[in-house]
């Protein structure tokens, strides 16, 4: 009675699956996220839920499957699992960066991953016992393609963990191409998950390939190290999703028209027309100015706008008009009699409306805090 069926490492994976349960359903009961992300992200967490009572089933030596039907479906379902967690990883992604995202048939071949891993388990009668490399029970074909369904099973993950953080990058510079001020917190905290289930599967990766040139040992640490950290992430993923997906600005779904003229090289007149626009009437004082307001001011398209600033100016829109409020800023700090205004009510004054963006644009044009250069100033 007193051997034990669970050490705290598989204690780890027993909470994994207990917390992606419980998630799942706080999902829907309180995401204020449009359907579709729901779905996605309830199907993340079922199949890494699904993906660590697999590996409990596997490799914990007290719990031991009888029948041929069981070690099949252990085998499968793992296989599943880790497919499942990866696509729906990169959808949920895609889901809550892309205004109107919807299932597409394309999609469907995501799912070709699943084929090929079925097709090494069918091809080579694949089971869990086989999964283990128990001597009894692979012959050298099992055993080959043991190695290349596991190896495909490490490196899926990590290639569609880096194809989100891709995206998210796109997504991230498409915000500054269209807006003149936003908080990035929203973008890189769900940058920072994504990057760091990459790793933690990048992790996973490199473990997988040295186990055999290791100590068995060392190398069951560092797997046991990714249960660990794993939990951690999936955590992180679900207080993100409550707290930030539904604020994250969502850029809207542009349709190339074949009217847009988007000149190489702009005019004289339009040039100037930008600037007088920024200098004279001081259209970057107005917080949350996006590309298609200022266009519409200057009376030309958008898209034209964006190719001057980009090819002439050689900035983008969220940079263009944060350099402009910087200037802005640092002529109200050198004024002496503005000496007792706050440096809140200067960034809200200057068009900032986010004391984060505010402190980094400052710092990169001014080269010091606007506490320091303020100080700079009066002595």
């Amino acid at each position: 009675m007193k051997t034990p069926i669970f050490n705290i490492h598989d204690l780890i994976l027993v909470l994994t699956l207990a917390v992606c349960l419980l998630l799942v359903v706080f999902q829907w009961l309180l995401s204020k996220q449009k359907a579709i992300g729901s779905y996605l992200l309830s199907g993340f967490f079922v199949c890494v839920g699904l993906t660590a009572l697999c590996n409990l089933l596997l490799w914990n030596d007290y719990i031991v499957l009888h029948t041929p039907a069981a070690k099949a479906l252990l085998a499968l379902g793992l296989a599943a699992a880790v497919v499942g967690k990866s696509v729906c990883l990169y959808l949920y992604v895609m889901a809550i960066t892309q205004e109107n995202f919807r299932l597409r048939l394309w999609h469907a071949a995501h799912l070709l991953n699943l084929v090929v891993v079925m097709g090494f388990i069918i091809i080579g009668n694949l089971d869990s016992d086989r999964l283990r490399f128990r001597p009894e029970s692979y012959t050298p074909f099992s055993s080959q393609l043991t190695d290349y369904l596991w190896d495909y099973l490490k490196i899926l993950p990590v290639i569609y963990a880096f194809a989100a953080v891709w995206v998210i990058r796109q997504y991230k510079q498409q915000l500054k191409e269209f807006y003149s001020s936003l908080s990035l917190q929203g973008p890189y905290g769900l940058l920072l998950l994504t990057l760091g289930f990459a790793v933690n599967w990048l992790w996973s990766l490199v473990v997988h390939l040295l186990g055999e040139s290791i100590n068995t040992r060392v190398a069951d640490t560092f797997g046991i190290f990714d249960n660990y950290i794993t939990f951690l992430l999936v955590n992180a993923l679900f207080v993100y999703s409550l707290l930030y997906a539904h604020q994250l600005i969502q850029t809207k779904g542009k349709v190339k028209e074949k009217d847009a003229a988007v000149t190489a090289e702009p005019s004289a007149d339009v040039i100037e027309r930008i600037r007088r626009v920024m200098e004279d009437e001081q259209l970057y004082l107005k917080q949350n100015l996006n590309i298609e307001e200022f266009a519409r001011h200057l009376g030309i398209h958008y898209r034209e706008v964006s190719n001057i600033l980009n090819h002439y100016f050689n900035t983008n829109f969220f940079e263009f008009v944060n350099r402009y409020r910087v200037e802005r800023a640092k002529k109200i700090l050198s004024d002496p009699q503005r000496a007792d205004t706050t440096i809140f009510d200067i960034l809200l004054e200057s068009g900032f409306n986010s004391k984060s963006s505010f402190n980094r644009f400052f710092k990169r044009y001014a080269g010091m805090s606007a506490a320091e250069f303020r100080k700079q100033v009066h002595g």
